[in-house]
């Protein structure tokens, strides 16, 4: 029994220095391939690798491997080892199997843009509903940003269009934007060369020009919002306008 333990007690020693044997014979070989000349280690791909990978990604699924090669065939910029410092970098182009790995063919994850902010200005307590009307349900396009309006709902009594019913949705609730935002356009760039004279108008300049005025969006409860909403989709809506001191006409005018 004892001589058995000694025997096996060898065994594994020699396994051990076979081992070792192995990676050393390996490090040499590397050595030898190098003919001499100084060394660098460098990262390949073991497959194909699409673009955005990110760097946890390809750590995390040994999609590279070491390799040493002689410094002077090393491109500026090759990767000897890919940190953590890479994770959320992403790969700009896509890698084929045993393509070095440089630093610049990693890009840095654009930087989070914040959400526009509304084109106006919600009250407390009240929710924002756009509907989509005709100028003449808009009371021939007078209704502007501001405006108090009732807001009222068209449906047909069964199946018969010609018997229909309108009711009030909502009585009085303010205009808080009309027409959609404004798409921001960047200028195009003139030549250097090129002398572009400029004009100046004395006409006022309209900020909505060109904006889809068919769209109103109102400022109401969460209650008249559903109301609204379900009007929108089974029947047809009409403004009418409130007269305010901005709205009504001015004294001596005709009526």
């Amino acid at each position: 029994m004892r001589r058995r333990i000694v025997l096996m007690l060898i065994a594994a020693v020699m396994a051990g220095l076979s081992a070792l044997a192995v990676v050393a014979y390996g490090h040499s070989a590397d050595q030898r391939a190098l003919n001499g000349a100084q060394g660098t280690w460098v990262l390949l791909a073991t497959a194909n690798i699409p673009a955005d990978t990110t760097g946890a990604d390809i750590r995390s699924r040994k999609l590279v491997r070491q390799v040493l090669m002689p410094a002077r065939a090393v491109p500026s910029g090759a990767m000897s080892k890919l940190d953590e410092s890479f994770d959320k970098r992403t790969l700009n182009a896509a890698l084929q199997p045993d393509q070095m790995l440089l630093e610049g063919q990693f890009s840095h994850p654009a930087p989070a843009t914040a959400s526009p902010a509304p084109t106006f200005a919600l009250p407390a307590g009240k929710v924002a509903v756009a509907v989509d009307l005709t100028v003449a349900r808009q009371v021939a396009g007078n209704v502007d940003t501001g405006a108090v309006v009732t807001i009222y709902l068209t449906k047909p009594n069964g199946n018969d269009t010609r018997d229909q019913t309108t009711t009030v949705v909502v009585p009085r609730t303010t205009v808080i934007s009309v027409g959609e935002r404004p798409r921001t356009t960047a200028a195009a760039p003139q030549p250097s060369a090129t002398v572009v004279p400029t004009v100046v108008s004395s006409a006022p300049v309209d900020a909505t020009a060109g904006l889809d005025r068919y769209v109103v969006t109102v400022a109401v409860t969460p209650a008249e919002a559903e109301q609204l909403i379900n009007g929108y989709n089974t029947g047809e809506l009409h403004l009418g306008l409130i007269a305010t001191p901005s709205t009504a006409p001015a004294p001596g005018a005709r009526s």
